[in-house]
């Protein structure tokens, strides 16, 4: 991405630059905590419905589509979204995102037929998803390159205190107000990063020609509600879900038909033939269906023994405020233990605690223990899963590294959603609380596959195909042996002739060249720039 004027040549005043860099910074961060207080808000509201007149009649897996209809247009429309701004100016794409978000959360909070709702949740995931890489974008490109990993790490953290903030506030909101309530605090902190828009710079349009594949990103968005859809409806449907699932791979197909043959594609099928990004691609998307599912089965389950939904975000904001403390933290262990290493742990972490809470009675000690566990594996996995997938794609292909990672995160979250309010509706265990244990064993599966995943990718030593890391460091090797035996010959040049190293014996056999030398010889040549000043070469 190009930078501006202002920050790539430094004109401009002092004071308008720090100006512009702390509004940068407001708003990007801004932007984060809005849509993970969106998020959160969407899961409270779920089990706010759960257990009131007004959503007791539904099926859970018909009420989980007011996460999973926000969460397909931002995964499917990341890239595009961020193409256009790239485009067209990140200001102008990061304000449209923001007016289509704030119409979409005063719908969601005003309509009252529940097709409306989901259809205005699906208006807010569209804003977000132009919100998202244009905020971004917007920080890379304009600040000096020496504040841009302080700025990208505020624009990441920002989402664990979105959803700490909402955690803390969204259980008096829904006790007091209504659900609909949980979605005024985004509408508000929508219009005021709106206003913040003008006081921000425009942002370099990119030179490059043509048109997104707006036809490849409405294919994979389908493809994505129809795959949804059929998990939700498995149970109610039987068998009638297997056309659902052709249907979502003949979509799946055609959108990357398009991208082989458009020129900006929704999907990035370079990035698809490295092994290490497919690798962190899968970790990422279990994280997504993990993260997402446990936000969905916490409230759910304290709801369900009776507690009042203020003692519900009681509960729930120790998870928070670890998420937030542990994301600090392996923000710089990552170097320390690798990506891979954090994914090992969070996982490790998540599935120890969902395996606590299986074996208590009910909430107890060891259940805020278990809690706060959790809320420390998702801070580790959030990072792990980040740097896995970014760091695995060439430098010209971070941004849709970045995109693609949004994307599994959001496709993992719809999924695990949606195959969790299923194990719910429709246990597969015995007990009181068979659904939500089912679903918290589930949780545990996916915290073994995505720990399996990277123990695996941990204990692989062979290089990837194309991987040229390893072959630098010999090459580099050899040079330097070479230098180094000129550099010993020159030196010796240089020394009186009854000081200098003895010469080798004749070689008693047919062919002196073969002479065994441990020492490497320099080439004849090149003798180097100090042979021939005092004594001669050897």
């Amino acid at each position: 991405m190009r930078s501006s004027p202002t920050a790539s040549r430094g004109t401009g005043t002092p004071g308008a630059n720090r100006r512009h860099g702390v509004m940068l910074r407001l708003v990007g961060a801004g932007v984060m905590l809005t849509v993970m207080a969106d998020t959160t808000a969407t899961t409270l509201a779920v089990g706010v419905l759960r257990y009131t007149p007004a959503g007791s009649a539904m099926p859970l897996g018909d009420l989980v589509w007011l996460t999973s209809a926000a969460f397909i247009p931002i995964a499917a429309l990341l890239a595009t979204a961020g193409r256009w701004a790239d485009l067209f100016g990140r200001r102008r794409v990061l304000a449209v995102g923001l007016v289509v978000f704030v119409l979409g959360g005063i719908a969601t909070v005003t309509v009252e037929p529940w097709s409306y709702v989901l259809a205005a949740r699906a208006v807010q995931g569209a804003g977000a998803a132009a919100m998202i890489p244009a905020s971004l974008g917007l920080l890379l490109g304009e600040l000096p390159e020496s504040q841009r990993r302080g700025a990208i790490a505020l624009w990441s953290s920002a989402s664990g205190l979105g959803c700490l903030l909402m955690q803390a506030g969204g259980g008096w909101l829904a006790a007091t107000v209504g659900w609909r309530s949980l979605f005024i605090p985004d509408v508000v902190i929508g219009v005021a990063l709106l206003i913040a828009c003008a006081g921000l710079p425009s942002g370099r349009r990119n030179s490059a020609k043509g048109v997104p594949d707006v036809l490849g990103a409405w294919l994979l968005a389908a493809g994505i509600a129809v795959i949804v859809l059929a998990i939700s409806k498995a149970m109610a449907w039987g068998m009638d879900v297997v056309w659902l699932a052709l249907a979502a791979l003949a979509l799946l197909g055609g959108a990357l038909a398009q991208a082989r043959h458009h020129r900006l594609p929704a999907i990035d099928l370079a990035l698809w033939r490295r092994p290490k990004f497919v690798w962190g691609w899968l970790a990422t998307w279990g994280f997504g269906a993990l993260s997402y599912g446990l936000l969905t089965v916490q409230p759910l389950y304290l709801l369900h023994l009776g507690y009042p939904m203020l003692e519900v975000a009681m509960w729930l904001t120790p998870t928070s405020v670890a998420v937030v403390v542990t994301s600090f933290l392996a923000g710089r262990m990552v170097k320390r233990i690798g990506a891979y290493g954090l994914i090992y742990a969070g996982s490790l972490l998540c599935g120890g605690a969902c395996v606590l809470v299986l074996v208590q009675a009910g909430p107890t000690v060891w259940g805020l223990i278990a809690s706060v566990v959790v809320g420390m594996g998702v801070g580790a996995l959030a990072p792990g899963t980040s740097v896995a997938t970014t760091l695995a794609a060439h430098p010209h292909q971070y941004a849709s590294a970045v995109g693609a990672a949004t994307m599994a995160r959001m496709v993992g979250g719809a999924v695990g959603v949606a195959v969790v309010s299923v194990v719910i509706d429709h246990p597969f265990m015995t007990g009181p609380y068979a659904g939500l244990a089912g679903a918290l064993a589930l949780c545990v599966a996916i915290s073994v596959l995505i720990g399996a995943l990277a123990l695996t990718k941990i204990t692989r030593l062979r290089p990837d195909p194309g991987d040229v890391m390893i072959k630098v460091p010999r090459r580099m090797l050899l040079e330097l042996r070479m230098t180094l035996a000129t550099v010993a010959a020159e030196a010796d040049a240089l020394l009186p002739v009854e000081t200098r190293t003895p010469s080798a014996p004749p070689y008693p056999g047919p062919n002196p060249d073969h002479y065994p030398d441990p020492v490497p010889r320099p080439r004849a040549a090149e003798p180097g720039p100090l042979a021939g000043t005092r004594g001669h070469t050897h």
